[in-house]
């Protein structure tokens, strides 16, 4: 089964995925030798199917699912999902035109999509799993979970996505993920405890049960948080939930399509000190320094936060999009701190 997607004019499939972390974290895998992206899409009735998203032409995607009848009328919910992560909605276009209007350095790179995941859950549990951890670390937790899926469908008798349709598909994919698990799969842990036994969250365990409990008791609805239009009230609401400090926050709020508070952490104390040559920022005035020399790309000042980041990553490590899944774990953190030093 093929889904087609047109895109709009300059878009190219691998700078709208490989530009942010979360590409890396499973179950996105990309594969660099045919430039497609493999992984599961939910459906209505929570059943996973595994999809692979290519460009073979300028002008369309490809999206490839197993041929089967009941997913033909999913079609649509496959497509909106796969534009979500890609930002390939009208107000998405209008963003990113006005963006590289201030950053034409962005415009000649194609900078200007920050790839995120199908759902606002996936986005939120992501972003705390990247707070307070090496990049190492938080690959193994987004695996962990991932793991947790398939076992969980397992248990019910899920019949899995990677083997749905293989005979008629060829997806490299880590035989041990299933999808990132939903409120719902997460939700019918007790307590945090339990949860944690099973996929060694941590700390992190009771922030991300607390969250699933509270979307499927109906005290957080993630429609009403998407068709917010303030980005200030977005950060109201989310600030106060267990595990969302600024950082967390502001991840979303980039998520979301709002971009004008960074997200800053170790890693933009670090890009400050390296590329801006200011060697007395560290984390009591990394946002004020952020401020000072971001704030003229108002109120895109994430993008082009996140298009120097990808810059200095690259220049470590080399394309994003090139990449061997193995060495991921050397994105970010002491990893390039040590690269750097070596070099």
């Amino acid at each position: 089964m093929e889904i087609k997607v047109r895109v709009p004019k300059g878009f190219v499939l691998e700078k709208a995925v490989c530009n942010h972390g979360f590409f890396m974290m499973a179950p996105n895998c990309w594969m660099p030798s045919t430039k497609t992206l493999v992984r599961p899409i939910r459906l209505p009735d929570q059943r996973s199917v595994r999809v692979s998203i290519s460009q073979p032409s300028t002008t369309f995607l490809s999206i490839t699912a197993p041929d089967e009848p009941s997913l033909y009328s999913n079609s649509r919910v496959i497509k909106d999902q796969v534009k979500r992560m890609l930002r390939l909605s009208n107000a998405d276009k209008e963003q990113l035109k006005k963006f590289h209007g201030l950053h034409t350095d962005a415009a000649k790179k194609g900078f200007g999509r920050l790839f995120r995941n199908p759902s606002l859950f996936e986005d939120l549990v992501k972003s705390l799993l990247l707070c307070r951890a090496s990049f190492k670390e938080s690959l193994e937790l987004a695996e962990g979970l991932c793991v947790l899926q398939k076992r969980l469908n397992i248990e019910k008798g899920v019949v899995d996505p990677a083997k749905r349709g293989r005979k008629k598909q060829s997806f490299c994919v880590e035989e041990s993920w299933g999808n990132f698990p939903s409120p719902q799969e997460l939700a019918i842990f007790k307590n945090a405890i339990l949860l944690n036994k099973k996929c060694n969250l941590g700390y992190r365990a009771q922030y991300v049960h607390e969250l699933a409990k509270n979307i499927t008791d109906g005290k957080i609805r993630l429609m009403d948080l998407e068709k917010l239009c303030d980005g200030n009230e977005l950060y109201q609401k989310l600030m106060p939930l267990p595990g969302f400090g600024d950082f967390v926050s502001n991840n979303a709020l980039m998520c979301m399509g709002f971009y004008d508070a960074i997200p800053c952490d170790s890693e933009t104390v670090r890009l400050i000190k390296q590329v801006h040559q200011r060697e007395d920022c560290d984390k009591k005035n990394m946002n004020v320094m952020a401020m000072e020399i971001y704030d003229r790309y108002a109120p895109f000042q994430t993008l082009a936060y996140w298009s120097e980041l990808v810059d200095y990553y690259e220049n470590k490590v080399g394309k994003l999009n090139e990449l061997d899944r193995c060495l991921y774990k050397n994105v970010g953190g002491s990893a390039i701190e040590k690269t750097y030093i070596s070099n």
